[in-house]
């Protein structure tokens, strides 16, 4: 919890500087280029988190990987900020946080639809167009497969879920035969 607040703290200031100089969309970017990097290489993560090596090291290399990924300079200096703070283990914490709030700034909002088949592109797109309507949001879509909803579909907003699947209505079904 601790963790989580301190990764909101760095991920507004980060925001902050991002709005100040018009350009937090790269920043996100930037961001997620970077948890992607350390997503897919243990040994650049041991590099960085490791206080085994030294912190001018670890901000070189930080500032090495930066150039290459073509980097914003506010990113660079971020990054070497979270190594010399020793703060760069939450460094996907503050990602996450960091998208939240710049999501909620360009008025987007984050919805998985959950289904249990594949559906045709037009259907996905008016299913992405009532929940704009429904949200006044911009909706980036994320589609999941689960087999066992067997017909229906999920919908998370947010931290709120729509449960309109078959698998949930035979569940409340048999509920309410055991109660009877």
């Amino acid at each position: 919890m601790i963790s989580l607040t301190i990764a909101k703290k760095y991920a507004k200031a980060l925001l902050e500087v991002g709005l100040k100089d018009g350009n937090y969309e790269t920043l996100g970017q930037d961001l997620n280029k970077v948890a992607d990097l350390l997503r897919e290489s243990k040994e650049l993560r041991v590099a960085l988190w490791s206080p085994a090596f030294p912190k001018p090291t670890r901000k070189a290399i930080g500032r090495k990987i930066g150039e290459r990924l073509g980097l914003a300079t506010a990113t660079i200096k971020f990054i070497e900020l979270l190594i010399q703070k020793k703060r760069i283990d939450l460094f996907f914490e503050i990602t996450k946080v960091y998208r939240d709030l710049g999501d909620e700034v360009a008025g987007r909002t984050r919805t998985t639809l959950v289904i249990p088949l594949e559906l045709p592109s037009d259907l996905v797109q008016e299913i992405k167009n009532q929940m704009e309507s429904l949200t006044g949001k911009e909706v980036i879509l994320c589609l999941e497969k689960d087999p066992s909803l067997i017909g229906g579909f999920l919908t998370k907003i947010g931290n709120v879920v729509y449960d309109g699947s078959l698998k949930a209505q035979m569940a409340k079904l048999q509920e309410h035969l055991y109660e009877e």
